[in-house]
């Protein structure tokens, strides 16, 4: 039986009975993960259903909470949104324990210290209600995942980000950013009224990294046909993709704050964020665009300065679908046998002249060459069938073709939107954004555009620069 998706993202988004059955229906169900995400309150006022789905989770007349938040304030319908959700609870019978990270200014990093205080703080709770950014989630659903057993309520305060949805999480690893495999939510609460109070450049963020579902499935594809990642679901990228373009058709609304185009965004950012959950992996949401800013990010806390992650991931998401029309372009001119295959030694040098100084230890390197070195050997592996690629290109290019976008398509909406098209807005300055493009592909194990753009010899330093010039004559890049 063919199930048809629901009209609009929000509603798409609340089913997950109908998710679920689609995704049993898919040709490859067997290889994805169950969809553990326990339920999702999407629209007005649902943040007042928070006691009710605490209780649910919990029996008994007296539970103890835990609230993980930073020291931001927060406007909601009732007051300041963690007093008044703190307030709610005890309301209900609860005894709720605030549990703070972050420092004064509410800057949070998730790193061992900060993972490791959250743990602590909520030892011994029953649940555990976290309230906040992206990054509180996910260390509430890390949280969640050392304590186990631990039910954990997700209250999601903007649409910046597409990771609220899923079982992973963003934590520092030897001062790495690396996706690490951690808990789904029990339970999301999305209430769209504390998504049109949240700042307007938090909501024009997510659009920005929605925007990499334009580029990053393509790079997933990208590592099936080189043999680097056999994960690939076209169900699964479908289910990413299937209202991004209403998404960005409400780009103008977003931008204004409107109701329900923050509905459709946040609807959208949902489904991305379920989408990466039963992939096992960020794959149909992060690709190149994400290990750029991943790596302005580390640089960005070393000096204590960090712009969104969306805001950033939106104009990388332009230079990355860009990189792939000059791809594309190099493919078709016969250049596909003429590939690279650098030793590990050469790879090594690389890394350690591109990360010996971002932490004053061999940390860093250590990490990064530790998931590097194997994309490298499974790229030598694969050396015979890679020599067939010209054959194979046109088949590929009949399946990509329909799930990049030009990169003009992505300038129009983040304009309309009112968000960040050049990096310098955000405060990053040219040499810093030249470092992380032409260093991105060496920081991690997933292979993208610029891992195969550097094999075909098209990922250099003059390279680099020709690809901000590019971008630059359409009024983005740095």
């Amino acid at each position: 039986m063919t199930v048809t998706p629901p009209a609009s993202a929000s509603e798409a988004a609340r089913d997950l009975a109908l998710i679920r059955g689609r995704l049993a229906e898919a040709p490859d169900s067997a290889l994805l993960k169950p969809l553990g995400l326990g339920g999702i309150a999407l629209g007005h006022g649902v943040v007042a259903s928070v006691p009710a789905l605490v209780a649910a989770l919990c029996a008994g007349p007296w539970r103890e909470i835990a609230l993980l938040a930073d020291t931001r304030a927060m406007a909601g319908g009732d007051g300041e949104l963690k007093t008044s959700v703190a307030r709610a609870l005890e309301a209900d019978g609860n005894s709720v324990r605030r549990v703070t990270i972050g420092d004064e200014d509410a800057r949070v990093h998730a790193d061992p210290s900060t993972l490791d205080a959250a743990v602590a703080g909520a030892s011994g709770a029953d649940v555990l209600v976290s309230v906040g950014s992206g990054t509180i989630v996910d260390i509430g659903k890390a949280v969640a995942a050392r304590i186990d057993g631990l039910p954990h309520v997700a209250v999601q305060t903007a649409a910046s980000v597409n990771g609220f949805a899923d079982d992973q999480s963003v934590l520092l690893v030897n001062g790495v950013k690396r996706t690490t495999a951690t808990a789904w939510p029990d339970r999301l609460v999305i209430d769209t009224d504390v998504i049109a109070q949240a700042p307007t450049e938090l909501n024009r963020a997510g659009l920005g990294d929605l925007l990499a579902s334009y580029t990053a499935p393509a790079d997933w594809l990208l590592a099936s046909l080189v043999e680097q990642d056999d994960s690939y679901s076209s169900v699964v990228v479908a289910l990413a993709r299937e209202h991004v373009d209403s998404a960005v058709a409400a780009a103008t609304g977003i931008g204004r704050g409107d109701p329900a185009a923050l509905e459709t965004l946040v609807g959208a950012l949902t489904l991305s964020g379920i989408a990466m959950g039963v992939a096992g992996r960020t794959s149909p949401g992060s690709g190149m665009e994400h290990t750029v800013s991943h790596l302005l990010e580390m640089s960005e806390a070393a000096v204590g300065r960090e712009a969104l992650h969306g805001a950033k991931v939106g104009p990388l998401s332009v230079l990355s679908a860009l990189l792939w029309e000059k791809v594309r372009a190099t493919a078709r001119s016969g250049r596909l046998r003429n590939l690279r295959f650098p030793d590990a030694a050469e790879m090594h040098r690389r890394i350690e002249h591109a990360f010996g100084e971002l932490d004053g230890s061999a940390a860093t390197v250590a990490e990064c060459w530790h998931d590097y070195s194997r994309k490298l050997e499974r790229w030598h592996a694969a050396a015979p069938r890679l020599q067939t690629l010209e054959e194979r290109w046109d088949a590929f290019e009949a399946e990509v073709s329909p799930i990049l976008t030009p990169a003009s398509r992505l300038v129009e909406a983040l304009r309309a939107a009112g968000a960040p098209v050049r990096l310098s807005e955000l405060g990053i300055d040219g040499g810093r954004l030249r470092w992380a493009i032409e260093n991105c592909h060496l920081m991690r194990d997933r292979f993208t555009i610029a891992d195969f753009a550097f094999f075909l010899g098209m990922f250099d330093r003059d390279d680099v620069e020709a690809l901000l010039e590019d971008a630059g004559r359409m009024g983005a890049g740095i």
